[in-house]
């Protein structure tokens, strides 16, 4: 079962909480996880360029950030909370357009992008980011071919 916690400040009011439940747990059984629990925080770009410059030092915006439950400091509480995951939806409209993809592909893909680092996946040098980035794109592939049947 997923346990999905969502939080939309960005005053976009496109979601639907039990799809977007149903779709993060389809992503996560494709990983091999039927029984996990997450909170994914739509944002804008002001707040997420905060929280960037909060917890990665880094004064710029991003499209996404998280924050793995693996990682840093061990909180006692449910072992099945991967983390939480921030997503700029000012981001995700601007590089929609950018990349002559659709606002709801993007959110889903910053989605997958997110739910990949909280399970341990990195993009910091040339090879994982070529590996994360095709594990992006093969799972991003087989929800839009769910989504669309």
């Amino acid at each position: 079962m997923v346990d999905l916690n969502v939080d939309n400040i960005s005053r976009c009011y496109f979601l639907n909480k039990k799809k977007l439940e149903r779709e993060v747990a389809f992503i996560l059984k494709k990983l091999g996880l039927r029984d996990a629990r997450l909170s994914i925080y739509f944002a804008t770009d002001e707040e997420i360029r905060r929280l960037n410059r909060l917890y990665r030092k880094s004064d710029r915006s991003t499209d996404v950030l998280a924050f793995s439950m693996a990682e840093g400091r061990c909180l006692k509480g449910d072992p099945r909370y991967l983390g939480d995951i921030a997503i700029s939806v000012d981001r995700a409209k601007a590089q929609a357009k950018s990349f002559d993809s659709t606002f709801k592909k993007e959110i889903y893909l910053y989605i997958i992008h997110g739910i990949l680092h909280l399970l341990g996946h990195d993009d910091e040098n040339k090879k994982s980011k070529k590996k994360m980035s095709k594990t992006e794109g093969r799972l991003l592939d087989l929800l839009w071919r769910k989504i669309d049947s």
